[in-house]
């Protein structure tokens, strides 16, 4: 979008990692490692204090720029459960998830799930994050703050699990995923999106006003906007205030779901020091984050702040010091003669044609996916391969021939992704361009 070349470097550490790397250490001299970090919680307590008191104190700003829920999900065969969907109260979970509740036929699960008919003394399989990370942290928050009594783990993105052999620690979203698909008999948790594009099956959990529902339900009813828009009463008026103990876990709405996690950019609000393109860079990024141009939460499966929140991270945004000559980048949003293709003019109006193939094949991909779904759908089941050949096996003809399109594409889209990479590669050896490290979950 910007003629002027520009690199972004982002490591998807966790949040724990890029609160870490955000404040620094003693090799580093206290100094941030990257420009910006982000995560879906606020800084923590011990390393917000750790900040201010520095010498000089190193104020920061919270940036919200976005909402997410937090979804519990499992791997218990559908006929075990009689074909309904598994609820799952706050305790119950806080029981399961410390310990304290070790197999699926336990008395408190069966009485939320009647159909429930599992093996008995079946081993509930729980997954857990081994690093820091915020969605440990959202269902420890949620946990807390609905069942104390049975929850002794306390809050916060690291977590003194057991070490039963019921327990196994997973590294990152991608590895939680992985757990809960391969493993029968699993539960674990993850932002929901990533649970489902993997269309694993998940838990209905009960909000504040007794309605219960999985997370998908809720957020097509709007309850991740709505939860955010009930708790625009928890975010301190100071964004370089002390945030630690922000939340908004089980507020009260008709759809609301009850572990909605807010995804913060952290930033240093003394940016005077910083290389003035990079810190022209980073004021472009934190205004296109913050602005939602092209709607990249909704794209990428998050909700947007209420207008209310977007506001106060504008205004928080206002109150970062730049290098005294910094040449800041516009932003054309519409059509802008000349003006438009300045050096430092980030156009709304400019694509690459990378971008324009890409969007083309991911059209494809999902037309392809909906007719293949389709076709499955339609085709009769056979009971052995004999009556597939009886029919004359047309049906499974045309699932081979979507199939084989479907690997073809995929086999399509891997080599553009690996030309496009070293295409990129390429360019960035020989480019001389605005570096902006990141630490997030």
């Amino acid at each position: 979008r910007a003629r002027m070349p520009m690199v972004l470097t982002y490591r998807a550490v966790g949040s724990g990692t890029g609160q870490q790397e955000f404040v620094g250490n003693a090799a580093s001299s206290g100094k941030s490692y990257n420009d910006f970090g982000a995560g879906d919680i606020p800084m923590s307590k011990a390393y917000y204090d750790g900040l201010m008191a520095a010498t000089p104190a190193q104020a920061m700003v919270h940036l919200p720029f976005a909402l997410g829920a937090i979804g519990i999900f499992h791997n218990v065969p559908s006929a075990d459960l009689g074909g309904a969907a598994m609820q799952l109260d706050a305790c119950t979970l806080a029981k399961i998830f410390s310990g304290n509740i070790t197999t699926w036929d336990d008395p408190a699960i069966k009485a939320q799930n009647p159909n429930i008919k599992v093996p008995a003394n079946q081993i509930i399989m729980v997954g857990h994050r081994t690093l820091g990370s915020s969605s440990t942290g959202g269902l420890a928050g949620y946990l807390d703050k609905k069942c104390k009594a049975s929850w002794d783990k306390g809050t916060g993105g690291l977590v003194a699990w057991p070490t039963s052999a019921g327990f196994t620690a997973v590294e990152g979203s991608p590895g939680m995923q992985t757990f809960i698909k391969d493993n029968m008999y699993s539960i674990g948790y993850l932002d929901a999106g990533q649970g489902h594009d993997f269309n694993i099956p998940e838990v209905a959990l009960t909000n504040l006003d007794g309605k219960t529902r999985n997370s998908k339900q809720s957020i097509a009813l709007g309850g991740v906007a709505e939860a955010g828009n009930k708790g625009i009463a928890n975010f301190p008026a100071d964004a370089s205030a002390d945030w630690s103990g922000v939340d908004i876990y089980d507020m009260a709405g008709d759809s609301t779901w009850p572990i909605v996690l807010v995804s913060y950019i952290y930033v240093k609000k003394d940016q005077t020091a910083t290389d003035p393109q990079t810190a022209a860079a980073l004021k472009a990024f934190i205004r296109t984050i913050l602005q939602n141009y092209d709607n990249l939460c909704q794209e990428n499966d998050f909700t947007p702040p209420s207008t209310a929140l977007k506001n106060l991270a504008l205004l928080a945004a206002d109150t970062i010091k730049y290098p005294s000559g910094m040449v800041s980048f516009e932003f054309e949003t519409d059509t802008a003669a000349y003006t438009g293709m300045g050096a430092n003019t980030i156009s709304l109006k400019r694509w690459s044609f990378d971008d324009y193939e890409r969007s083309i094949l991911k059209a494809q991909i999902v037309d392809l996916t909906a007719r293949v779904d389709m076709t499955a759908m339609n085709a009769p089941m056979a009971a052995a391969p004999a009556a597939v050949e009886s029919s004359g096996g047309d049906e499974g003809l045309i699932v081979a021939i979507i199939a084989i399109i479907v690997s073809v594409v995929s086999i399509g889209v891997s080599t553009f992704a690996l030309l496009k990479a070293r295409g990129s590669t390429k360019g960035e050896s020989n480019a001389s361009a605005t570096m902006i490290g990141a630490g997030q979950a």
